[in-house]
């Protein structure tokens, strides 16, 4: 059997690992537009920030896909998928045959339509080259500015924090990570955000750059503000131009079921390029996360080789998202608007602590940790395993839960 894979990120390497634990015989060739191995993405604000040094980012080396068969294609862009075919025709003029494909290119940033902005330099964080151009333009005592205070924006910021820059954040929204936080513990996090020195301002909609002795973003209401680097943060969107021309069917992703087949024959997607067809978790962590996309290419590589396996819609729900400035973790149904979801809440303003816990039958079926996350090991693990958490009800949102869950125990 050929197998290909088109993606070298946590849903390609872990579809490429799978099949060749499933299949000692078959052909394994991974595509990447890149010039590296895989290597750790959501790692990359800490790279820039200085608190690990690149070759830490790297998961796997060339002597590992070397040692596993496993034939990796290096700085390669593809020109067309032939699904008639069955082949993958490459810029560089490579064509791969396969029995299978795997779609796992990801996302890439969205840029804001604002007048200006493709004038000047700007920078975007989705790659270890852009990770790299970021370190060599950051300045100490410079004015950073990052449009979009999503999860990438904030981790930005204290990276370029920490390089002794001064930075504004700058976020449309009325607040900030809606998909991660009630409105509650964002108001929360945005304090202890400004509270590190870090510039915040909210429902701020940039209208254009304006070069003026320097570079200015100039909002809808006429506010300034200078800057000499800016960074935009404000998401991804799926790569569905490779699958151009073919009859795949995509919405905002490539679709797909809970098979992580497309809807054309012997083509698979993963990742934050796949769409799942049958996605109800209106309410949950959003799923465009490392963990999902590795769970979603084992799934994919268990079915394109033969072996028959349903990808779990509950497998957003175990996926932890976190900030690594700040002790927060989310997971699972958060803002819920059922009547049979009932939510547990501590919250201490002084000390900025908040805990929320969404139960449903008596089991976690999502949970909030903001400014203490010593009890996220213990709750992620009832979540995950779908325990009954009765025995600790009384005492889940006390200040001391983990103390006193450790003399239960």
């Amino acid at each position: 059997m050929k197998f290909v894979i088109l993606g070298n990120g946590a849903a390609g390497i872990s579809a490429a690992e799978k099949l060749r634990q499933l299949d000692d015989n078959c052909e394994i060739t991974v595509v990447s537009i890149e010039d590296v191995p895989v290597y750790t993405k959501f790692m990359l604000p800490d790279y820039i920030g200085g608190k690990i040094a690149r070759n830490k980012l790297i998961l796997r080396d060339m002597n590992y896909y070397d040692k596993n068969r496993i034939k990796l294609l290096l700085s390669e862009k593809i020109e067309n998928i032939d699904s008639h075919q069955k082949v993958v025709r490459l810029l560089s003029g490579n064509i791969l045959e396969y029995d299978k494909l795997l779609v796992a290119v990801g996302g890439s940033p969205v840029i804001p339509n604002i007048e200006g902005l493709r004038d000047i330099k700007y920078f975007t964080l989705n790659s270890i080259k852009d990770a790299d151009n970021i370190i060599e333009n950051a300045a100490e005592g410079q004015k950073a500015v990052i449009i979009g205070a999503g999860l990438t924006g904030i981790e930005t910021a204290f990276a370029l924090k920490r390089l002794g820059m001064n930075v504004t954040l700058v976020e449309r929204g009325s607040r900030i990570l809606p998909q991660q936080l009630d409105a509650a513990s964002a108001e929360m996090l945005v304090e202890m955000i400004r509270n590190e020195g870090i510039e915040l301002l909210l429902q701020r909609d940039v209208q254009r750059i304006v070069k003026n002795d320097g570079c200015l973003i100039e909002m809808a209401d006429g506010e300034r503000i200078g800057f000499d680097m800016l960074v935009i943060a404000i998401g991804t969107r799926p790569n569905l131009d490779i699958v151009k021309g073919l009859d795949i069917k995509t919405n905002r992703g490539i679709l797909v079921n809970n098979y992580m087949e497309t809807s054309v024959k012997d083509i698979y997607a993963a990742g934050d390029v796949a769409e799942l067809q049958n996605n109800n978790n209106t309410g949950t962590v959003s799923s465009y996360i490392w963990p999902n996309a590795l769970a979603q290419g084992k799934c994919a590589a268990s079915n394109m080789a033969g072996q028959v396996q349903e990808f779990s819609s509950d497998a957003g729900f175990s996926n932890a998202v976190r900030l690594r400035d700040i002790p927060f973790v989310s997971m699972g149904m958060i803002n819920p608007v059922e009547k049979e979801y009932e939510s547990l809440v501590f919250c201490d303003k002084e000390a900025h602590i908040y805990r929320k816990v969404v139960l449903r039958d008596n089991k976690i079926k999502g949970l909030i940790l903001l400014g203490d996350t010593s009890a996220a090991n213990i709750l992620s693990d009832f979540v995950k395993n779908g325990k009954d958490i009765s025995e600790i009800k009384d005492i889940i949102i006390e200040k001391d839960f983990v103390e006193k869950y450790k003399t239960i125990k």
